[in-house]
């Protein structure tokens, strides 16, 4: 569990430091900059490691987890995540025949106030982006410009980061792999699956909680090593990639996700393995109201005076 106590705290050696990603020491890289386990986006502001190298926390921060980032934003900021510019803000525009040069530079923007969503949106968005049913409303929201496998590399990372030493040479392909700048499916033949299951609240988990399985060495036809994350209000599932056993991947699917410690209202499977979102993918997210008040009336008053 990822909690803040007297200070970050930082896991491996400073001595004779070598990056765990392009496996270079000093003097060919520095290790000046505090390494992030986890993205600073999912509220991580507890753990960092010497096992990042100036030059690869660059190159993550500027590619894999800006897509990370981008692929969560509508849950990140309902969810309340203190990301590293503090909860990131959730306004967009939708594809519209009636927009004019007098229009807002965003037909929906969501802030909240304490836990109270505040909903600004065009009269001219359709119900498919916030939808009212009873005493809930669902808002959702386009994914943000992202490459999915650049989002799956991100998880994997952070899995590689946490992962023990003498595990890590079982990897040196994804390692590689998570490198290159240019995206590909690590696969031939089989996706990349995040599996997913959702809690219900407002940043529920408070800090963010992580596990590592590892496959008995008496067992051969299951995937090797499994990777937990849960924060917000959410946990991930993914089969960290190898090639050390091929033929188990397809059993990833149907392995029983975790126990989490919280109520879950929902799961499901995000399939990661495209260069491209498709154009239409939306994310939703449904909260439970009491009441709630439209100040459509209010705004066109304050607009008139």
């Amino acid at each position: 569990m990822l909690r803040p106590q007297h200070g970050i705290q930082i896991i491996g050696s400073k001595k004779n430091q070598r990056c765990r990603f392009c496996q270079k020491n000093e003097p060919e890289v520095h290790f000046t900059k505090i390494a992030h386990v986890f993205p600073e986006s999912i509220g991580n502001n507890a753990l960092a490691s010497n096992y990042e190298c100036d030059t690869c926390n660059q190159f993550f921060g500027n590619t894999t987890e800006n897509d990370y980032a981008n692929f969560f934003n509508l849950y990140h900021s309902i969810m309340q995540i203190d990301g590293k510019s503090g909860v990131p803000k959730c306004k967009f525009k939708v594809p519209c025949k009636a927009r004019t040069d007098e229009c807002a530079k965003y037909c929906v923007e969501i802030s909240l106030d304490g836990n109270k969503p505040q909903i600004r949106r065009c009269k001219e968005v359709e119900n498919k982006y916030i939808r009212f049913s009873n005493n809930s409303i669902t808002i959702s929201k386009p994914v943000g410009k992202c490459c999915p496998i650049a989002v799956f590399k991100a998880i994997v990372k952070m899995a590689i980061t946490v992962m023990p030493v003498e595990e890590l040479s079982g990897f040196t392909n994804t390692i590689k792999w998570i490198l290159e700048p240019e995206h590909r499916n690590f696969y031939s033949d089989s996706k990349l699956l995040v599996r997913y299951k959702m809690i219900p609240g407002f940043n529920v988990t408070k800090y963010p909680h992580f596990c590592l399985f590892r496959r008995k060495k008496t067992v051969w036809n299951k995937p090797y090593m499994l990777f937990n994350l849960t924060y917000g209000c959410f946990s991930l599932f993914i089969e960290i990639p190898s090639f050390s056993n091929k033929n188990a991947h397809g059993d990833f699917e149907i392995m029983p996700f975790p126990p989490l410690p919280f109520y879950t209202n929902a799961e499901g499977i995000w399939d990661l393995s495209k260069i491209d979102s498709p154009k239409d993918m939306l994310h939703s997210i449904m909260l439970n109201f009491d009441t709630y008040q439209d100040c459509t009336d209010r705004l066109k008053q304050k607009s008139i005076l």
